[in-house]
């Protein structure tokens, strides 16, 4: 199946506009190589858990699972664009945006998990394992010891993941939003400890109509087309969630 690939602003779909690269560790930068197909892969798995559960799924990145469901599609197609697609600035990073990028990894996270306790569920090889370690592999760290695609130990798969992480996101500041109901000049203190600008966390993702979810679901498919054109190709479905 071949899925549009639109650009929608604030105000709807601009079919003319270009996106944008993101602001990383590394630079400015879209994501290549097995960095983009892990990446890409864990998007699509999310897409599709939001939709089939009308938004009920949730990923353990709390700033991201108490947003509504347009809003979710919608910061998601942002963040996606930003690393996937190279031609506009760089979007300004946000608590939702960087919530956003963070549970595509947490639920990678997530996969791995399942792979190694769930045989059930598991992939007859290990899929997302192997996702991680060749992302892992393309990142400019000697110190990276990489382990069989086999291995159980979660903790040396956290740690690659971490690695993976770290190459994207600049630290974890989206999770302290629930500490900001504080008195304002304790809020500003935590503001300025963690480095961030004021609307950081107070920039709401646009929730999209009704009539417009359809055309982001649309969106972040044609983002993710090419694994899910893989497994069509392959004759199999991705590896399923047992999140919900």
């Amino acid at each position: 199946m071949k899925f549009r690939s639109y650009f929608l602003s604030d105000k709807g779909i601009d079919e003319s506009s270009e996106a944008t690269m993101y602001h990383t560790p590394a630079g400015d930068r879209i994501l290549r190589g097995a960095e983009r197909k892990l990446f890409v892969s864990s998007l699509g798995m999310v897409v599709d858990l939001l939709v089939d559960s009308d938004g009920e799924a949730n990923f353990g990145v709390s700033s991201f699972d108490e947003l509504q469901l347009g809003q979710k599609l919608f910061i998601l197609y942002r963040s996606a664009r930003g690393l996937l697609r190279p031609d506009e600035p760089v979007p300004k990073l946000t608590s939702s945006v960087e919530a956003a990028v963070a549970t595509v990894f947490e639920h990678v996270r997530s996969m791995v998990v399942q792979e190694i306790d769930e045989r059930a569920l598991a992939s007859p090889t290990p899929y997302w394992r192997s996702l991680v370690l060749d992302a892992a592999g393309e990142q400019d760290d000697p110190a990276i010891e990489l382990p069989q695609a086999e291995s159980g130990d979660k903790d040396t798969w956290w740690l690659l993941l971490e690695c993976v992480m770290g190459a994207v996101l600049w630290d974890n500041d989206y999770e302290a939003h629930e500490r900001l109901d504080l008195p304002p000049e304790q809020s500003n203190q935590l503001k300025e400890l963690l480095g961030v600008e004021d609307d950081y966390y107070t920039d709401v993702p646009t929730d999209p109509r009704d009539d417009q979810l359809n055309l982001y679901v649309d969106a972040l498919k044609g983002l993710t087309a090419e694994p899910r054109r893989d497994a069509d190709e392959d004759d199999k479905s991705w590896p399923e969630s047992s999140l919900f």
